[in-house]
């Protein structure tokens, strides 16, 4: 089996509009009470899952696109979803699969990534781990006692199984709230120097949280965190290009550390009140969002504009809609843009279709990344400290191997 990673589906930039990325949310069901949760008023409405021949139906019509982005609920609760997931590898030749998870169920999240390279080989696929703080933290703001254990278990047998393989992407997301707005640069540390990740992402609570008063951000508060974590961010650059030579070295360094930066730049932008992107939102024309229920949208913080039940499942039908043309009219463009995105996946996809746009402000990333960058301490005494700072039990984590 090929364990090197095929190029990102970013290689398809381009001008033209069209579908690049699906965003299925398989269910509504979740095993978690994520205080900040922006999903839980519509997971509360409890309608049924789209069964499994619609969601074939929905493959059947959508045609070749780049990206399926799964979410949910939490998508290790929908039994059939390696099924799905190769429905789409046939039938729309998918680069990329991003898979995020709450870690709580481990096993089943390791049997279904062996299964999902065993049958679709030529598919990177991005295991996006929700983790947001040590210990307590982490638990209080995923409604779950026990989780943060349960989850660096998950993230150990992750790293165990697929540590080689260029094809799965370890990545850990991060959601930055009033619980852990404190301690994401000591977070961020901690993690890279224990664990062998890809990459480590941070986003800013958005919509409509489960619980009151979990954004705190401001769009000096964001900065400064952004900038306290570039260290970080390079010292995950150096990871990536350690066993890269001659220009692919300097060539995804660069892309990897501007484009974070770049994109980390237009949310901030965002967090406090809308500012023009200098590019267009090219949500509804290269994205789709389509609900556990069936419903769609341009975009997760747009509101539905209907149900592809009603259109047969069929994709092409509803991205030359009349109610998805008004949509994209609505959002505008440009500097016009009726939109003020703080979510890394859109922000993603309307990068890669303004390439002249994207390239410039990866170049001012990577400049300004390079500049705030400084040695990090990843000595064996400042990764304990932060584990009796924070209160980790010692025991827990030997028995899970973290040291």
């Amino acid at each position: 089996m090929n364990k090197k990673r095929k190029y990102s589906s970013f290689r398809a930039m381009s001008t033209e509009r069209k579908l690049e990325s699906v965003f299925l949310f398989v269910t509504g069901r979740c095993n978690a009470k994520c205080a900040m949760c922006f999903y839980a008023q519509e997971m509360d409405k409890k309608q049924p899952d789209l069964t499994f021949e619609e969601i074939k139906r929905i493959s059947e019509t959508a045609g070749e696109f780049n990206r399926l982005w799964i979410s949910g609920g939490e998508p290790t609760l929908r039994d059939d979803l390696p099924e799905i997931l190769e429905l789409f590898y046939k039938n729309n030749h998918i680069k990329d699969v991003n898979i995020p998870t709450n870690g709580l169920r481990p096993e089943r999240v390791v049997e279904w990534i062996k299964r999902f390279r065993k049958n679709c080989p030529e598919c990177n696929i991005n295991i996006s781990l929700s983790l947001d703080g040590f210990g307590e933290t982490h638990d209080r703001q995923r409604g779950v006692p026990g989780n943060f254990y349960k989850a660096l278990h998950t993230l150990q047998l992750i790293q165990a199984n697929f540590g080689d393989d260029g094809m799965v992407l370890k990545n850990l997301s991060t959601v930055i709230t009033k619980y852990n707005v404190d301690q994401i640069e000591d977070w961020m540390t901690w993690i890279y120097g224990r664990f062998q990740l890809s990459t480590h992402t941070i986003e800013a609570a958005r919509g409509m949280t489960r619980d009151d008063g979990m954004k705190v951000l401001t769009e000096s508060s964001l900065r400064k965190i952004q900038d306290e974590v570039a260290p970080v961010y390079n010292a995950y650059a150096d990871r990536m290009v350690r066993e890269s030579s001659g220009l692919r070295k300097p060539i995804t360094r660069l892309f990897y550390l501007g484009f974070i930066r770049a994109m980390y730049g237009v949310r901030a932008s965002n967090i406090d009140r809308p500012t023009p992107w200098k590019m267009d939102c090219t949500a509804g024309e290269t994205t789709l969002v389509i609900d556990y229920d069936g419903r769609f949208r341009a975009c997760e913080l747009r509101e539905p504009l209907g149900n592809v039940k009603d259109y047969d499942c069929d994709i092409q039908r509803i991205m030359q809609s009349e109610a998805m043309r008004k949509e994209i009219a609505a959002i505008g463009h440009g500097a016009t843009a009726n939109c003020w995105c703080t979510h890394s996946c859109w922000i993603t996809s309307s990068f890669v279709f303004n390439p002249r746009r994207m390239v410039t402000a990866v170049l001012k990333g990577y400049w300004e990344a390079r500049r705030l960058n400084r040695p990090l301490d990843l000595s064996e005494a400042h990764l304990q400290a932060l584990e009796q700072k924070y209160q980790l039990d010692p025991e827990k984590l030997k028995q899970l191997k973290i040291y």
